[in-house]
């Protein structure tokens, strides 16, 4: 199996994680030998968050405020995650970057620095009135979740991501259209299929 690099796009609601985590698990079980490494650029910025740096700091507080980060901090951290044991070929699942054209360019620097070739992005399409039933139906409670603030972040979406989303295309990725309006299992095979592995 060569190694792979996919990311994953698609608007709250859409199951991107659990696709994810299917994906990173399928890869462990059926190529063994080969290591995945998962970028998950949430987890990993609070983490970094928790530093005591002037750059955490001021990241926290741009976070803490609900503001949009600039965007050499998510490839920042993608290479402060690859530059300690990385060597090029492990499998290689992005989650949460790129988010905006200029990431888009600079991810594809990034991998195509380790010699990437099979470059691919998973893009989950589902309307925006499904993805509002799901999240309210998981009853959390958080305070992302309110009517309003689930429109922000689909407008945000739009605006940004579905650009990053082409200029990746443009760059010469692959990128597989997938229907999120189906059940786990299905989606999940409908990926492995688009991305060849089954």
């Amino acid at each position: 199996m060569e190694p792979l690099t996919v990311t994953f796009f698609g608007i709250s609601g859409s199951g991107k994680g659990t696709q994810v985590a299917l994906l990173e698990n399928y890869l462990k079980e059926n190529d063994s030998a080969r290591p995945v490494v998962r970028a998950e650029m949430g987890a990993m910025l609070r983490e970094f968050m928790k530093g005591d740096s002037e750059l955490a700091k001021r990241t926290k507080s741009i976070v803490d405020a609900g503001g949009l980060l600039p965007s050499f901090m998510p490839v920042f951290m993608l290479a402060r995650l690859l530059e300690p044991s990385f060597k090029g070929d492990e499998h290689l699942i992005l989650d949460g970057t790129p988010r905006r054209p200029t990431q888009a360019e600079m991810v594809d620097e990034n991998v195509r620095f380790y010699g990437r070739t099979n470059l691919q992005a998973v893009s989950f399409k589902l309307s925006k009135e499904e993805a509002k039933r799901r999240l309210a139906a998981r009853g959390t409670g958080r305070a992302d979740d309110t009517d309003e603030a689930m429109q922000v972040r689909f407008s945000w979406y739009e605006e940004h991501v579905v650009p990053s989303i082409d200029k990746l295309r443009e760059l010469g990725w692959t990128v597989h259209e997938i229907d999120a309006d189906l059940d786990v299992e299905t989606i999940h095979k409908n990926i492995l299929s688009a991305l060849k592995l089954a």
